[in-house]
């Protein structure tokens, strides 16, 4: 009873405890220092979404549209999370924001440019991005998500699974590049220093990479050419490449490679032109071998005279010109 008694006189002296408040909904061009969930759309036409002012800031949108000019802003911060929800504007602010993640979210605008700088890093989760143009800065990685972008480029770009959707694209570029397990629609694809491929189906495009590259195990279907077109060292094997409106795999670099390149183990099937095409002024460090050509338009395998190293093993079956300078049987 005297238990009883103490409680009830503390009820009456500071009243009846109750679970502490949820942070309330925020408005347009709050500075956030704690993570907030947003109970309804916020949209901010004309002025800034919201700012975020602290590290480890968690924006739920909680299936809501968040918009603004910027619909969010995001300076010397770090860890900052947007998930659930869709982000629809024509420019965020990231500068320096590292470890930014992207969950389950709809981000930006066709008509967006967003030019993420200095050391940002931001990683998109199963979530779908639209861009004209988007420079991630520092570090990006898109994981089993889908995009429409003219550009995309970043120092460091991971590209990994796509949900089963063909993704459409102008320009990938990056220092490094690694496109992983995806389906990819581009005109280009460039890293600077390394261009990695695996594991993905995409159209033909032409490489922009002058450094190390590796093509494994990849199919490249239906455009005009898988182009390689600059000085490069590094291996190409295991892919195919089909039904190409000219070459299926066209290799000639202009310059003397950095390093040995060896084509091996790669099917070139029913390309209207060549299914491989090596067509270089000087000789190059390049070895071909245990590969394999059917039903093309013109030669299985065409390389000019002295340029590359027969490494035996391939073989050409139907093509209607067979193969030239690499033996094939």
């Amino acid at each position: 009873m005297r238990i009883l008694s103490a409680f009830v006189a503390l009820i009456a002296l500071f009243g009846a405890v109750t679970p502490a408040q949820a942070a309330a909904m925020p408005q347009c061009g709050d500075t956030l220092r704690q993570s907030v969930t947003l109970t309804a759309d916020l949209e901010c036409p004309g002025t800034a979404g919201l700012i975020v002012g602290a590290n480890g800031v968690t924006i739920n949108l909680n299936g809501h549209k968040l918009s603004g000019s910027p619909a969010i802003s995001m300076t010397d911060v770090d860890g900052t999370m947007i998930r659930n929800g869709t982000v629809a504007a024509i420019n965020i602010v990231a500068d320096n924001a590292t470890n930014t993640r992207f969950v389950d979210a709809t981000v930006g605008n066709m008509n967006g440019t967003y030019l993420w700088n200095g050391t940002t890093s931001v990683t998109f989760v199963r979530s779908r991005i639209d861009a004209w143009r988007l420079f991630c800065g520092a570090r990006c990685h898109l994981l089993n998500s889908t995009f429409t972008m003219n550009q995309i480029y970043a120092d460091h770009l991971l590209i990994r699974g796509d949900q089963g959707t063909m993704n459409g694209i102008n320009h990938i570029g990056a220092i490094e590049a690694d496109i992983v397990n995806t389906k990819l629609n581009p005109f280009s694809v460039g890293g600077s220093q390394r261009l990695t491929i695996r594991d993905s189906e995409l159209d033909g495009f032409e490489l922009i990479a002058t450094g190390r590259i590796e093509l494994l195990r990849n199919t490249f279907s239906g455009g005009n050419w898988v182009g390689v077109h600059r000085p490069v060292n590094g291996v190409i094997r295991g892919n195919r490449f089909e039904k190409m409106r000219s070459a299926g795999l066209f290799v000639d670099p202009k310059e003397t490679l950095s390093g040995p390149l060896v084509i091996e183990r790669n099917t070139f099937a029913e390309n209207v032109g060549d299914g491989l095409r090596i067509d270089v002024p000087i000789p190059l460090d390049i070895t071909v071998r245990k590969n394999t050509s059917e039903n093309n338009g013109q030669h299985g395998m065409w390389a000019t005279a002295g340029a590359v190293t027969d490494g035996g093993g391939n073989v050409s079956t139907n093509d209607a010109l067979g193969c030239f300078t690499i033996v094939c049987a």
